[in-house]
């Protein structure tokens, strides 16, 4: 598979579905007074284009792990079933650990995905839990959350066949592909690497053991997501599109470790997305290959 751009219609027509979902949550977390707030590269849109980067096609939101479990909690019933949470905690699985909500009559396939999950046009959300300054201690969590959702992404993707052209080691895709198989025909099932994953997770979450550092596990760059709770929180409003987004307090901190000069417009041959294999905007469009 090549990479490819959007036409900018397209394009736009997806990053508007994606702030209708965006505002819902949002509403939703204002409403049971829940944190909501931007990371990744929808953090570099606030900070650096007050909205959308303008290339990109999806949105990443990150809440506290108890809000997180608190929104899985209301969120159905407030949807009233224009929208859906996917994800490890749901009864709709995904191929990855990330939770999302997405708009019910949408479709949205790409090449992790594979078309072996039902999703539509959507928006990421990414539990944040505690750990330690005790660097082993924080080392070994996350080394342990990196294994199991590993574990997790190569049972329902298989990398070798779905892979950009001349992205990954051969050999290494190859090892993936037979890891993948072999992960298939074990007892281990998603609901059993999750729970595994969950366990790590949540280790230094408890009120009365918890840590002082805030971060993102089960991620390679779990260290450069690594912030103190009183650099993460008040929250700090700003700009987003036509309406506004949370941001952690020291958004540039944040920014700087994982990105270095994020105010610096990549080369264009490094502005990628998630285009898909195929997407359908339901009542707002027929379904369309592309």
């Amino acid at each position: 598979m090549k990479y490819k751009q959007y036409d900018p219609v397209t394009l736009r027509k997806i990053q508007q579905v994606e702030l209708g979902i965006y505002k819902e949550i949002r509403r939703i977390c204002d409403k049971y007074h829940l944190s909501c707030f931007a990371l990744y590269g929808t953090a570099i849109g606030v900070a650096r284009h007050k909205g959308f980067i303008p290339w990109d096609d999806d949105m990443d939101i990150g809440m506290l792990r108890e809000d997180y479990e608190t929104f899985l909690k209301v969120a159905p019933q407030e949807f009233a079933g224009k929208y859906k949470l996917t994800g490890p905690d749901c009864a709709d699985k995904y191929y990855n650990l990330v939770p999302n909500v997405s708009k019910v009559g949408t479709r949205f396939i790409h090449m992790y995905d594979d078309g072996n999950f039902n999703v539509g046009i959507l928006v990421d959300i990414f539990p944040l839990d505690y750990t330690v300054a005790d660097d082993k201690l924080r080392k070994k969590q996350e080394q342990k959350c990196l294994f199991w959702r590993t574990l997790y992404l190569l049972r329902n993707v298989n990398f070798y066949k779905n892979h950009l052209e001349g992205d990954g080691n051969r050999f290494l895709l190859l090892a993936s592909a037979v890891a993948h198989h072999l992960l298939r025909i074990s007892p281990l099932s998603n609901d059993f690497l999750a729970r595994r994953y969950k366990k790590w997770a949540v280790k230094y979450n408890d009120p009365a053991h918890r840590g002082t550092l805030i971060t993102r596990l089960g991620e390679e760059s779990a260290e450069k997501s690594l912030l103190a709770q009183e650099e993460m929180f008040p929250l700090v409003e700003m700009p987003y599109e036509d309406t506004t987004i949370h941001m952690v307090r020291c958004y540039d901190k944040m920014l700087r470790n994982f990105y270095g000069d994020y105010m610096q417009l990549p080369p264009e041959e490094n502005r990628k997305n998630h285009y898909p294999n195929f997407l359908d905007f339901g009542e707002e469009e027929n379904a369309q290959g592309i």
